[in-house]
């Protein structure tokens, strides 16, 4: 996940073309009848062992690394019967098909090949290595061979921490995040290279004296800087050596940029009645080595989902979608940008967009609990309670670009059904931002992401395959897999089903509020009337926000069905939009504001 977590048009265009093989209603399927097939076919051991394969490589956009993942991807999906896309126009009688979006971009893209950091003096041995810990090597650096002094500065990211420190010709043990402002300092110091034992608290260093974290450099083809990470383990030891003796290291570093097309892995099972919508998945595939939550995980269990989905249709488990689902692995936000910019006539047409990242941590191990990361609601520009923030930080969201969804509680409901009847533990929060449901975002097109936080592993040399739960991937992927697939299938029946979630998540919604609200007028009338109708005002402002969310959530509902809503539905959608309206100008009245 890039909290800092494929089609082309022609393929695209080929599928608008065909003629679906029927138009009726698709056979009803409640969403408790599609996880209880998609439970009997998915398998979170088969994603185990995709983990285990892409965890293999340092996966940057571009690169070898990523290519094998998409190849070894493209494999399973033949397996599985979708078919590579050929010349030949689409055969309606196939699962589906996939192809590989090819893109140009101006940025070289960087090839690890290996580092190693050794002591020279007072001893000789190797501290770390690329082959042993491949996140010690930072994104960017160039190839360098090169044995110098050693020099301590605290921090490192600023001018000041440099007085009375001479850097020249010195490799820089600092405590700063690498990039950015602490190479460019060192190197204007003299510094000939920069080592850092940066670790985010979150990942709990104290606890985990080994761990390195991952970060990267800026592509700075001037000045060719290399940058390595030490666990502070290491960093102590030779704060130790420096506080009394000169201390000597070597670094070695084997490093190339190519120019490469950023590919992106585009599967779909088309619509049978409407394939120009689309409900769309999406996992990056990009990442550091191992990066097996983040996001091996995720690209693991979207490849399941599709597998399971396919083999319920062909042995008539499943039907076919009425709608076209799309299965995308990409570069994160990059490739997602990439392959709507591809797609832009269809953006319009997608019902709903899944974004998979980090979903197979095991929390027993990593202590980090399922999490669904809500689309945008008012709870994210005024969190109150009972809202949660991850632990990872809080996202901004214009209040003005808000937009109702019924996805929030859709997805939530399917998510509290497989905890009930597993006991999977789960949580949620409000929309905080950092993976690809941002693109669709920004593009008004309802988008919910499923990850695990906090997780210590995050972007660290400890997120490793052992961390990884089959247990979690099987309940992420059937959850996952029930919510786009009921999507794509776009019954009435379905539709009523979330209409009725909907409605009740609105009069809920507005319970939680009103004690929020009544707290404010209290303490706000010991401050005097002032206070107390600056308040009122604020409290209206809040309560009409969510009075107007819930409202566009209940009429989103009419976009569920694949065939165009009934009378009867419509008129069934607009009584509970009548009737929320009524419980809002109740809660207002009795607040009096």
């Amino acid at each position: 996940m890039h909290k800092y977590l494929f089609f082309i048009a022609s393929f695209t265009i080929s599928f608008l073309s065909c003629q679906p093989l029927y138009r009726s209603e698709p056979r009803q399927l409640s969403s408790k009848d599609i996880a209880s097939q998609l439970d009997k076919t998915l398998d979170g051991n088969q994603a185990m062992e995709s983990v285990r394969y892409v965890t293999q490589f340092w996966r940057i956009g571009g690169g070898p690394g990523f290519d094998s993942c998409l190849s070894y991807i493209g494999t399973r999906l033949h397996e599985a019967g979708i078919e590579k896309k050929s010349e030949k126009a689409f055969d309606p009688s196939s699962i589906g098909q996939y192809s590989i979006q090819e893109d140009q971009t101006n940025e070289k893209v960087w090839v690890p090949q290996d580092a190693v950091l050794s002591l020279e003096y007072p001893e000789r041995r190797v501290l770390d290595s690329f082959a042993e810990n491949p996140v010690m090597l930072c994104r960017n650096s160039f190839s360098a061979d090169v044995t110098a002094p050693l020099v301590y500065v605290a921090g490192g990211d600023k001018e000041s921490d440099y007085e009375g420190i001479d850097a020249a010709q010195r490799i820089v043990l600092c405590d700063a995040y690498p990039a950015q402002a602490t190479y460019k300092i060192a190197l204007q110091r003299g510094a000939v290279g920069v080592i850092s034992s940066f670790v985010p608290p979150y990942n709990h260093p104290e606890q985990h004296p080994t761990i390195i974290s991952e970060n990267g450099l800026q592509y700075d083809a001037e000045r060719k800087p290399f940058a390595l990470k030490v666990s502070p383990r290491t960093a102590a030891e030779l704060k130790r050596m420096l506080g009394y003796q000169q201390v000597t290291v070597h670094v070695q570093v084997k490093t190339s940029f190519i120019d490469a097309p950023l590919k992106t892995l585009v599967a779909e099972i088309p619509g049978s009645i409407k394939p120009e919508q689309r409900v769309v998945l999406v996992a990056h595939l990009d990442h550091y080595k191992p990066g097996a939550n983040d996001n091996a995980s995720g690209s693991a269990t979207l490849l399941e989902i599709l597998r399971s989905i396919a083999l319920g249709i062909q042995q008539g488990k499943l039907p076919k979608p009425a709608r076209t689902l799309t299965f995308l692995w990409v570069d994160e936000y990059q490739g997602t940008m990439l392959w709507m910019k591809r797609n832009e006539q269809v953006l319009h047409n997608i019902v709903a967009a899944f974004v998979l990242d980090m979903v197979g941590g095991n929390p027993e191990k990593t202590g980090g609990t399922f999490r669904v990361e809500r689309m945008p609601d008012p709870g994210t520009v005024w969190f109150r309670p009972p809202e949660q923030h991850s632990g990872w930080g809080t996202g901004r969201w214009n209040k003005k670009k808000l937009f109702g969804s019924f996805l929030n509680d859709f997805y939530l409901s399917v998510i509290h059904d497989r905890s009930q009847a597993t006991g999977w533990k789960t949580n949620h929060n409000v929309w905080e931002g950092g993976s690809d449901h941002d693109p669709f975002l920004w593009k008004n097109i309802p988008a919910i992401l499923s990850w695990h936080f906090p997780d210590f592993g995050y972007h660290t040399s400890l997120d490793n395959i052992e961390n990884i739960s089959p247990a979690e991937m099987q309940h992420a992927g059937v959850s996952i897999g029930t919510a786009s697939l009921t999507l794509a299938l776009g019954t009435e029946e379905a539709a009523r089903e979330i209409l009725s979630q909907v409605a009740k998540a609105a009069v809920l919604r507005l319970e939680k509020e009103k004690p929020n609200t009544l707290l404010e007028l209290s303490d706000a009338q010991a401050q005097g009337a002032t206070a107390l109708d600056e308040t009122k005002k604020r409290e209206r402002e809040i309560l009409e926000a969510w009075a107007t969310w819930y409202e566009e959530a209940l009429r989103s509902v009419l976009t569920i069905p694949a065939n165009a809503p009934s009378e009867g539905f419509k008129k069934e959608v607009e009584r509970e939009i009548q009737n929320h309206r009524k419980n809002v100008a109740s809660l207002l009245a009795a607040l009096g504001i």
